[in-house]
């Protein structure tokens, strides 16, 4: 008899493929939703105390999508391929396949090459937008507090707002009428190079402004009115100030003279993927990671197959769901202390083998029951 070739036919692909890739979609964006979900609280309370708009919030969770789908992709194919597999048995289109010639090898390799592809999805995702999406949300983050900061600077709150810059104090009291198009007093305090002497500036009148692109600021005020003194001695009954006014007057800052400028540099989280240069124990990571995929369809075929019917098809994915963690857990603590002795390709023969094995051993021996249905339901 001539072997059947292990690449899928398209029969098995129109039976399976679709089913399992709306099935796949769903479950990734029931999980994706409620994962957001539970950020939305956090990001909202950031973003009202930084006074961010509703699309603050939507950029930030867009950075959550990464780290959630390397979470749920494996989890999402194990269901999917379980449902849309029995549902094709119980119809018959797995047993009118098998009377058309079809053997019970493609079905597997189908679920197999949609793993890989699922796998492929997970190495990318782990080792470029994951570490992409971590970068982007720590800058945002420094990004939405620095505008929130100049805001408070150019338009003022309905509280009095205090901020120092280069040990210059700036006090922004609210206008009097808020229907008022300008703001309130700007109050300046400014100790002098003598230990004691201080100078004191009030202006109704001021702005900032910006040379973009450079980061640099300018508070301009008019009708400055300046007063100095020093702290008074225990010997002195009242100091003496002096007060004069100006026409104009202004102020160079620097926004990292009120924040600290955001760190650019990559920690070791956000660092993308290096095939040449990654340590051993990140790429084993992201392996296995991406292998959980594939092995999560076979599980999901394995579970059809040793629990056809009874009380055990009920708790079977639940098992295979379990089963998936703990040989993903076990098969990592084998492989990473070999991670760097090994070379890479060594290293996904190995994890192919550990985690790709056990369930094609059980779908060797019980493969052909896949094509036929449930019995227990006619």
């Amino acid at each position: 008899m001539k072997a059947a070739p292990l690449f899928p036919r398209l029969p098995v692909l129109r039976v399976l493929g679709k089913p399992l890739f709306l099935r796949l979609l769903l479950l990734l964006a029931v999980i994706e939703a409620i994962f957001l979900a539970e950020s939305f609280t956090t990001l909202m309370e950031h973003a009202l105390r930084t006074q961010g708009r509703a699309l603050d919030v939507l950029h930030l969770l867009s950075f959550k999508l990464p780290e959630i789908l390397d979470l749920a992709l494996a989890l999402s194919l194990l269901i999917a391929t379980y449902f849309a597999t029995q549902d094709a048995r119980n119809r018959g289109e797995l047993i009118i396949l098998a009377t058309a010639g079809v053997a019970w090898t493609r079905v597997i390799a189908a679920v197999l090459l949609i793993g890989t592809l699922g796998g492929v999805i997970s190495f990318l995702n782990a080792g470029l937008l994951h570490p992409m999406a971590r970068y982007g949300e720590r800058l945002a983050l420094a990004e939405l507090q620095k505008n929130h900061l100049l805001s408070r600077m150019q338009n003022g709150t309905t509280q009095t707002a205090v901020q120092t810059l280069n040990d210059t104090t700036f006090v922004a009291l609210p206008a009097q009428d808020p229907a008022a198009q300008a703001g309130g007093q700007l109050l300046v305090f400014q100790p002098q190079e003598t230990p004691g002497n201080w100078r004191i500036a009030q202006s109704q009148h001021w702005q900032i402004t910006a040379q973009p692109p450079s980061d640099t600021h300018k508070i301009s005020v008019k009708n400055l009115t300046v007063i100095t003194g020093h702290d008074p001695t225990p010997t002195e009954p009242a100091p003496t100030l002096n007060r004069f006014t100006t026409e104009t007057a202004s102020f160079a800052f620097s926004m990292s003279d009120a924040l600290p400028p955001a760190d650019t540099r990559r920690s070791a989280a956000e660092r993308l993927l290096n095939l040449t240069g990654d340590e051993p124990a990140r790429l084993t990571r992201l392996i296995t990671r991406a292998l959980m995929v594939p092995m999560a369809g076979l599980l999901a075929l394995a579970a059809l197959v040793v629990a056809p019917r009874g009380v055990l098809r009920m708790i079977s994915l639940p098992l295979a769901a379990l089963l998936m963690l703990c040989v993903d857990v076990a098969s990592r603590a084998a492989i990473t202390p070999l991670s760097a002795s090994l070379s890479a390709p060594l290293l996904i023969a190995l994890a192919s083998v550990l985690y790709l094995g056990p369930p094609l051993l059980v779908l060797g021996l019980r493969g052909e029951a896949l094509m036929t249905p449930d019995r227990s339901r006619t």
